[in-house]
């Protein structure tokens, strides 16, 4: 029989991961808290339950590793484009202003050397990419205007990374030439990217349809963990980041057909050591050295946090976003990172920082991590509380709308628009919903929904929704007078916007192209097409014939069913003899 020691530890982190999810879902409370809470019980500072903590270590730096992949499949160059202000510009000043302010600190309070308060502060600068995530996710706040800045602030810190992982060893050697080394350092790591970025464009599509062929969702599994881990021990034998790696791995496969099938083949395994990972995190919290130290990390901790959520809240001001959103920004993203475990860690190993101060940093970093589901809810409460009266901005559009761009408008947000919202959301595509129903709007809102109250026919609405920026606007609501309206005034006024409406049969789809909808889509002929598809499966028709009939109705705007007078003596579901006059 093997040695199987470490098969109690990996039993009880699975036990432990387990009975907290269950707990917490039941208590509706973020999952990420108790997960430090169970870590800091069940380690060496606690009751000690785990044996061998290198095994842990290694599940914990395959949660972030599987992380970083999911960041990446969510993302595509296209929309990497479109977010270049806040990722590069917002986030790019979020690292730079923090990190020199608590250089200041470290220097004028605790006289640390340049080169090392420059390392602490960088790594300081950065937020917990795994917590606010989740964090965003359980609260469903991941469409809004927080979760839309705290995504494109956390990308650009996973992009800083790099060049921080690249300086450690400079720093530990000769300071003579440590501009230079951190130049060649950076030029490494593009080369490494470029290269990768070529390779997965030349090799994963191919790679992906010859798996498609395969038709096993074992394959897919095993070709996904084969890319990750694949990327990851690339960039990590040349001396970059193992997330960096899995990250363009993910933005690589985001560029294909296979992006959703991959995401949902890795989910059970992110979440899974995600979970460890945020155990391992707990494990490092030492009560004993806490309460020695008890003051002093709490007002440290403190002050970290202050320092943070004021730099963000005075960028989001500068870049025109609301006061409640900007308080929510800056509670949220105000923690240590994950990041900084792993840089602290690599500093002692190498002598940059003794033991004692890396101990004193990655409690400093426990603590604020642990606390962030807290301040979230806090934000969020604040947010609420302050934005409830202020729908609208000085710009006269809808609060969290500003720094929207290529998004979609959907008019009504019952069963069809929220079905609409979701594959939006799915796809990753940003969008504002509007609906004339307040009580829906204020419960749909409660759910952490974008939508607003207000009828898409003003143009005062349309102005609030950025309409001039958006890319298309789809129509679900029932009221056909109302559907009129919109059409029109969307038309004499956004005659570049794409528009899309939800039609009772293919008499009134007529009618509303000729108002200027470019697209109009009769919900009894889709009723029709999808109940004769699931008939014809059932019957055993292939796929492909039962699509090919679906399109043959649908070309050039449902022409056929006139053609074929397929509704001939029908009106309105009814023979023209019983329809009154």
């Amino acid at each position: 029989m093997h040695n199987l020691r470490y098969l109690p530890d990996i039993l009880v982190l699975l036990g432990a991961s387990v009975f907290i999810v269950v707990l917490l879902k039941k208590l509706r409370l973020s999952p990420v808290l108790g997960y430090l809470v169970v870590g800091a019980a069940i380690g060496e500072h606690g009751f000690n339950l785990i044996k061998d903590y290198q095994y842990t270590q290694y599940f914990a730096e395959f949660g972030v590793v599987f992380l970083l992949f999911v960041i990446g499949l969510e993302l595509t160059f296209e929309r990497l484009i479109q977010m270049r202000l806040h990722v590069f510009g917002f986030g790019g000043l979020q690292i730079a202003v923090s990190t020199l302010a608590i250089v200041a600190v470290l220097k004028q309070i605790f006289m640390i050397e340049t080169s090392i308060a420059v390392l602490i502060a960088a790594a300081l600068a950065l937020s917990s990419t795994a917590i606010i995530l989740q964090v965003l996710a359980e609260s469903k706040r991941q469409s809004t205007q927080v979760g839309r800045l705290s995504l494109a602030v956390l990308l650009m810190q996973d992009f800083a990374v790099v060049p921080l992982l690249a300086i450690l060893p400079l720093i530990s050697g000769s300071k003579e030439n440590l501009l230079a080394g951190i130049g060649l350092a950076s030029l490494k790591a593009l080369v490494v990217i470029i290269l990768i970025s070529i390779s997965g464009r030349l090799f994963l599509r191919p790679l992906f349809s010859l798996i498609g062929s395969a038709k096993s969702e074992e394959v897919y599994v095993s070709a996904t963990l084969l890319i990750v881990l694949g990327a990851a021990m690339l960039t990590n034998e040349l001396g970059l980041s193992t997330a960096m790696g899995a990250f363009i791995a993910g933005l690589l496969i985001a560029e294909t057909e296979y992006r959703n099938k991959v995401e949902s083949s890795i989910m059970p395994f992110k979440s899974l050591l995600l979970g460890l990972f945020f155990m391992t995190v707990g494990m490092s919290i030492d009560i004993n050295f806490i309460l020695s130290n008890l003051s002093k990390l709490f007002a440290i901790s403190f002050g970290l946090l202050a320092i943070k959520a004021t730099i963000v809240f005075v960028l989001c001001k500068i870049f025109r976003f609301g006061t409640g959103a900007a308080i929510h920004s800056g509670l949220l993203l105000s923690q240590g990172g994950e990041f900084a475990f792993v840089l602290f860690g690599l500093a002692s190993q190498g002598g940059i920082i003794d033991q004692q101060t890396a101990q004193f940093l990655f409690m400093l970093v426990a603590i604020t991590m642990a606390v962030t589901p807290l301040l979230s809810m806090l934000g969020a409460f604040i947010e609420d509380k302050v934005d409830i009266n202020q729908e609208v901005e000085g710009n006269q559009e809808f609060k969290g709308v500003s720094d929207l761009n290529g998004h979609v408008i959907i008019a009504g947000f019952g069963r069809v628009g929220r079905v609409v919202g979701f594959m939006l959301s799915q796809e990753q595509i940003n969008y504002v919903a509007v609906d004339s129903n307040y009580t829906l709007v204020k419960q749909a809102r409660t759910q952490g929904f974008p939508v607003y109250h207000g009828e898409l026919s003003k143009i005062d609405t349309l102005r609030a929704v950025g309409a001039e920026r958006a890319a298309a606007v789809i129509l679900t609501m029932d009221d056909k007078v109302d559907l009129r309206k919109a059409v029109k005034t969307i038309s004499a006024h956004y005659k570049n916007l794409e528009v899309i409406a939800r039609v009772q049969d293919y008499r009134e789809g007529k009618g509303i192209r000729k108002l200027g909808a470019d697209i109009a889509v009769p919900s009894t002929i889709e009723t029709g097409l999808q109940l004769g598809g699931a008939l014809l499966k059932s019957l055993g028709i292939v796929e492909h014939e039962i699509l090919t009939t679906k399109e043959k109705i649908r070309k050039n705007d449902y022409i056929l069913v006139e053609e074929l007078e397929l509704f001939s003596g029908i009106v309105n579901g009814k023979p023209k003899g019983q329809v009154k006059a």
